[in-house]
């Protein structure tokens, strides 16, 4: 279960393409780090972690101030394919 957790929160940050999260430079507690994945799980659209006492969650918006990105565009479902005329589902 832990190593399933693990590949889906890399394939997650894979697809968001966090490159700029992932070289974030300051202090590092490696015992913390490990802690905090260890224990990740999602709960909905979030990732939550408890570490020493304390409930991390993670949102939408805590990845983007973080990682320096911007929600926006279009949400492509079948009710709005027409507009989007070189959406390609591929």
């Amino acid at each position: 279960m832990k190593q399933q957790n693990l590949n889906t929160v890399r394939s997650l940050l894979k697809e968001r393409r966090l490159k700029h999260f992932l070289e974030l430079t300051g202090n590092i507690y490696p015992d913390l780090v490990k802690v905090f994945y260890t224990k990740l799980q999602f709960n909905g659209d979030s990732l939550v972690s408890h570490v020493k006492g304390v409930d991390m969650v993670i949102t939408n918006d805590v990845w983007a101030v973080v990682a320096g990105l911007k929600f926006s565009g279009l949400r492509i479902n079948r009710g709005n394919l027409g507009v989007v005329e070189e959406f390609n589902k591929m």
